[in-house]
């Protein structure tokens, strides 16, 4: 080595067996018989313990994990081709732009990485340039895995990025799971909600955080015997998992809760259900996931005035943060549940992501959620993999991650995000939010995490 005094040779000692590293593990004492210094931990395993450990060492490689080559690296997103097509762009200029941001080899990191100078190639040898695929999802869900297989098959990846299918994620939370491969930040209100499962990191847990803030709050403002009513439209998936994460959460406090499901499109159908539900929810609390269009109804059933409920709860995942036609006679009862920074204070709270987005030009406005979320699944991903220098292993980028969060100094639209080992939902509560004098979106509680008190 290019050194004036060359370093001293290696401590040389036996290969170690399996019943060396056993004594190694429980006793402290090393393959060539001398015990190891007293800082050495020692663990207290059962000989039962000791085979399962050993086993599973057995499996462990140097090799790097799938989707990575000595030049470059593999991802992938997920999108549905029903998306909308702003929604697609929104997210895939974030993702294109990004990637070919990172390969743009400011300081010829190649180079750097195939002619390092030797006490320096652990920094610069982990240089991959990124290649990123799209995989659209085509057709019924029930298909859905098979076709993620045929890609994975084709091109693996070292871990998923972000990614946007209306509905469940389960098809490709199981898909992860499968195939362990770290889903990172995904946009959907419908994860997975499994302590057991370790691949996929969520930013929240969607529509069910909703439905268990709700109760909370309800508990919290001493609403716990008051009749409680939920409507959901039959046959919209994140209505219909708000709602059963509600009942449970109100069952779990020996509460009842009545469920109706709005059915039909016309009319017709529309006021006959508003008007069967006119004197039930006099005095009660009535929560609605519904959107905007399919409450207008609401507002305009008869004997609304006569029949007022003591509280009404709107989601802004579904309704929106804009009051719309809301009757100023509604306004005292109204509370939104809102999962995400108050509107106002929003722009504040992303001024990294659309500085960003701005100066590539690929800012969209409307879809400022999607692209704020997908620019920190990047902004993550990059940050882990520089940690973990050049040991591509899946389990240790998602180690890398745990310990990220906290830290991060770019966000996205949520206010409060925080992970722990084995922790899979960054951010865990919401805002109990109601509508100011000049219709803007205001919190009346501080950021509300259910079962925390």
């Amino acid at each position: 080595l290019p050194t004036s005094r060359p370093p001293l040779p290696p401590a040389r000692r036996p290969a170690y067996t399996d019943e060396t590293l056993k004594r190694a593990l429980r006793d402290g004492i090393g393959a060539d018989g001398e015990p190891f210094s007293p800082l050495m931990p020692r663990y207290p395993l059962t000989d039962a313990e000791l085979e399962h450990l050993v086993a599973f060492l057995k499996t462990l490689t140097t090799d790097p994990d799938p989707g990575v080559t000595e030049k470059q690296i593999h991802f992938a997103t997920v999108i549905a081709d029903t998306v909308e097509a702003e929604q697609r762009k929104a997210l895939v200029d974030v993702l294109n732009t990004f990637v070919e941001q990172k390969n743009v080899e400011t300081r010829n990191e190649s180079q750097r990485a195939e002619h390092a100078p030797w006490h320096k190639e652990w920094v610069f040898g982990p240089y991959r340039k990124w290649v990123l695929q799209i995989w659209e999802l085509q057709g019924p869900r029930e298909s859905w895995p098979q076709q993620l297989e045929t890609r994975y098959q084709e091109q693996p990846v070292f871990a998923l990025l972000s990614g946007l299918v209306p509905g469940s994620w389960q098809p490709v939370h199981d898909f992860c799971e499968g195939f362990e491969i770290p889903c990172l930040f995904p946009i959907t209100d419908l994860p997975v909600i499994d302590e057991q499962d370790f691949y996929n990191v969520y930013f929240s847990k969607g529509m069910t955080v909703e439905g268990e803030a709700i109760a909370q709050n309800l508990v919290d403002d001493g609403l716990l015997d008051t009749r409680v009513i939920q409507v959901y439209r039959d046959g919209d998936a994140r209505a219909t998992v708000a709602a059963a994460a509600l009942e449970a959460a109100w069952e779990a406090r020996d509460g009842q809760v009545e469920d109706f499901a709005l059915t039909g499109l016309d009319d017709e159908s529309v006021n006959d259900f508003w008007s069967s539900l006119t004197d039930k929810g006099r005095g009660a609390v009535m929560i609605l996931w519904l959107n905007e269009a399919d409450t207008q109804a609401f507002w305009q059933r008869p004997g609304a005035d006569d029949a007022a409920p003591a509280r009404i709860y709107l989601s802004t995942t579904l309704y929106g943060d804009d009051p719309g036609d809301v009757p100023a006679g509604a306004r005292e009862e109204l509370r939104f549940v809102h999962p995400y920074e108050i509107p106002g204070k929003l722009n504040r709270l992303l001024m990294r992501s659309t500085g960003w987005l701005r100066s590539r030009r690929i800012y969209a406005p409307e879809e400022k959620q999607v692209q704020a979320n997908a620019y920190f699944a990047l902004k993550m991903a990059g940050g882990a993999l520089k940690g973990i220098q050049g040991y591509f292993d899946r389990e240790f980028l998602l180690e890398g991650i745990e310990h990220m969060v906290d830290n991060a100094n770019y966000t996205s639209v949520y206010p409060r995000m925080s992970l722990a080992p084995e922790q899979r939902f960054v951010s865990q509560g919401c805002y109990i939010a109601r509508l100011s004098e000049d219709g803007s979106l205001v919190a009346v509680t501080d950021w509300l995490i259910p079962g925390s008190n």
